[in-house]
């Protein structure tokens, strides 16, 4: 469905808007900025889990943090998966954790000393295998819990597995939260997924974040404190691109390119460079030279923050 609205100061031209009623936005920017950072925590430990049950370098990283329609949602999970339904008393609802059977299968095995079975294998998992990933599923549950206690207390009351989603009692009619991670492993990406329903957070986050937000404002550091802070932050190493142009070549001109020809770039002389600091747009400059080396002067600071980057 398309809004349309009118511009002000009583110009008659019209823009539209799109708003997609299967992704609503339910939760306002502070709220999803904080669900994205509790989560980035979260895949930085399920890293480690991981690593130390495959004996071998595995990332997690949070990719998004999606909103859509639970039916959406519990449809888009393939059969079989690895369905870990958590209860969380405090919530009076179920957490949902969605992984691939055979990133299941392949722990199990190398716990057991083998070497790993392929990460595409689809299959239930065998009461073995399930009392193993039990136990594995345990030491994620406690990650869970530690990630969400800055915002509220929880404790995992069951868990318990299910193979098909359609056994999965979910309410069709409540939206859910669902943050969206990626597994590295071997050069392999595998989609792991946390559902929550919407209603079972809806109350307790709009609390919290007004708490932590009057919490903060009380807070003063002493002069201590500050240095302290100060000189951590100073010898954090973030990553600074310039960027000098951007252009785009179809396949076919790119595949008769020849030694010698030249790219046409969008970047105007006249204009300012975009500087992005570890991928994100955060200023412009100039280009120019320092000593023997080139170098920018910063001309804008950009403080504005872009929605789609919190979702």
């Amino acid at each position: 469905m398309h809004l349309a609205y009118s511009r002000p100061e009583g110009k008659r031209k019209k823009y539209v808007e799109p708003y997609d009623f299967k992704h609503p936005k339910l939760f306002s920017k502070e709220i999803m900025r904080t669900l994205r950072t509790l989560h980035e925590v979260l895949g930085r430990n399920l890293s480690r889990i991981f690593t130390s049950n495959l004996r071998q370098k595995v990332d997690v990283k949070l990719v998004k943090i999606d909103q859509i329609a639970t039916s959406e949602f519990v449809r888009n999970i393939p059969t079989p998966s690895a369905l870990y339904i958590l209860s969380v008393e405090e919530l009076g609802g179920d957490m949902v954790l969605v992984m691939t059977p055979g990133f299941c299968i392949q722990m199990v095995e190398r716990q057991s000393g083998g070497r790993g079975s392929s990460l595409e294998e689809m299959r239930m998992l065998t009461t073995i295998e399930e009392r193993v990933m039990g136990r594995i599923m345990r030491t994620v549950n406690k990650e869970i819990v530690t990630a969400w206690d800055p915002m509220m207390k929880v404790s995992i009351k069951s868990i318990s597995y299910e193979s098909k989603p359609e056994n999965v009692h979910m309410a069709s009619a409540d939206p859910s939260i669902v943050a969206v991670f990626e597994i590295e492993l071997n050069e392999e990406k595998i989609p792991l997924k946390i559902s929550y329903p919407y209603s079972l957070l809806k109350e307790t986050l709009n609390e919290s974040i007004l708490q932590m937000g009057a919490h903060s404002r009380k807070i003063t550091l002493t002069d201590e404190q500050l240095k302290g802070y100060e000189h951590t932050l100073s010898r954090i190493s973030v990553k600074v691109q310039p960027l000098l142009g951007v252009t785009r070549l179809t396949v076919g001109e790119l595949i008769r390119l020849e030694e010698g020809d030249a790219i046409a770039l969008t970047q105007k002389t006249d204009e300012p460079l975009e500087v992005r600091i570890n991928g994100v747009k955060k200023m412009t400059a100039y280009p120019g030279v320092l000593g023997s080396k080139k170098a920018v002067r910063i001309f804008k600071i950009i403080e504005e923050i872009n929605e789609q980057e919190l979702l």
